[in-house]
């Protein structure tokens, strides 16, 4: 999310912030067509003038935000479902820029939220953004920037090892609900142990079957307007043979704003990249990653992708990928632009919460 306007100036006194019907843009009408925007899960925000008529009133400013199913482990070490509020799509007109309404719509959000979980706990326990401006302007504002990396690959013909057909498998829409809800009791599971901290919450959005949805939606909307199709490969996966127990997968969207005129700008991103086993050996975690990244350079080039990108990864993961120098990947730490941001509404301070799982599917 990037709001155009940075200003600190003061808005007027009369200014308030109002729920406003969904956009009637095209690709906002397909996407409230996923599970994600239904019941409530999206809701369009403006930020106008109370003192004007009403059918005058202006958009001062404006945002959106996705309600997401999120985890939250507390110092006493229970895990608890909650909801989690991304807040997207931040915009201010040109003429009303830099007299500081995108800093007061966003005041004003924070304080509807903060009352809603002060009214019922879980209901509003943390918020995240992206921005596009930097750390600093949100930080302000009381979104605390996080960890901000990614491995980038470029995209080449692979020099991944031939592996067993059925070690390694694309991913497809009929695979997506059990891997979500595996993906999902995996999270769970790690959420549950203790941080390094005891003073530390753990928090984590999950990555269950709408999130991924809402991003493929996003993809095939774009896909079907350059290539009059839309991908069925969603990621790959990796079992060990004889070690069920013990997959490897990532799950992927493409994002295609360059089009066919400007290959340069698209990317293929990993959303999630899992290790089931943690106990897995070096040797067995590098064959599986070296398939999977085989897969996405196949799917990457297929779609008009010049590069992939792998959100925050471990320092396990990225160890082992440093030591693969074919794959030529370069770790990119990013300082201005998709900088994760929270703003936690429960007790305490945003500074004792560790964000687990920070990889792409949070993105809104």
């Amino acid at each position: 999310m990037a709001l155009p306007d940075a200003s600190s100036a003061s808005s007027a006194s009369s200014a308030s912030l109002i729920l406003t019907h969904p956009s009637a843009d095209e690709q906002m009408r397909h996407l409230l067509t996923v599970p994600l925007a239904r019941d409530g899960g999206i809701s369009q925000w403006i930020l106008t003038d109370s003192a004007v008529p009403l059918a005058e009133r202006p958009v001062l400013s404006s945002c959106e935000t996705l309600r997401k199913r999120a985890l939250v482990r507390g110092r006493d070490g229970q895990v608890r479902d909650v909801w989690a509020h991304g807040v997207a799509s931040g915009f201010t007109y040109p003429e009303f820029r830099c007299r500081g309404y995108a800093s007061k719509m966003l005041a004003l959000f924070g304080e509807r939220l903060a009352r809603q979980e002060a009214e019922k706990a879980g209901e509003a326990a943390f918020s995240v953004l992206f921005s596009d401006i930097g750390k600093k302007y949100y930080a302000a504002l009381g979104w605390m920037p996080y960890e901000s990396a990614h491995l980038s690959f470029p995209v080449k013909p692979t020099t991944a090892a031939a592996e067993p057909s059925n070690a390694v498998k694309p991913i497809l829409d009929a695979d997506l609900p059990a891997i979500a809800q595996l993906d999902e009791e995996l999270l769970r599971k790690k959420l549950s142990g203790a941080p390094a901290d005891p003073a530390k919450t753990r928090v984590a959005i999950i990555p269950d079957l709408d999130t991924l949805q809402w991003h493929l939606a996003r993809q095939a909307f774009m896909s079907n307007h350059l290539f009059s199709k839309a991908p069925t490969v969603h990621g790959a996966s990796y079992t060990p043979p004889g070690a069920s127990g013990s997959r490897v997968w990532g799950y992927w969207a493409r994002i295609q704003h360059g089009g066919k005129g400007r290959p340069e700008i698209n990317v293929l991103n990993f959303l999630r990249f899992v290790v089931e086993d943690d106990g897995a050996s070096d040797g067995e975690l590098s064959k599986a990653i070296r398939a999977i990244v085989g897969v996405a350079q196949h799917e990457a080039k297929e779609w008009l992708c010049t590069k992939i990108n792998m959100w925050n990864p471990n320092e396990r993961t990225k160890k082992l990928i440093a030591d693969m120098k074919d794959l030529e990947a370069q770790y990119v730490v990013r300082e201005s632009d998709s900088i994760p941001s929270l703003r936690w509404f429960g007790d305490g301070s945003v500074a004792d919460v560790e964000w687990v799982a920070n990889e792409k599917y949070e993105w809104c």
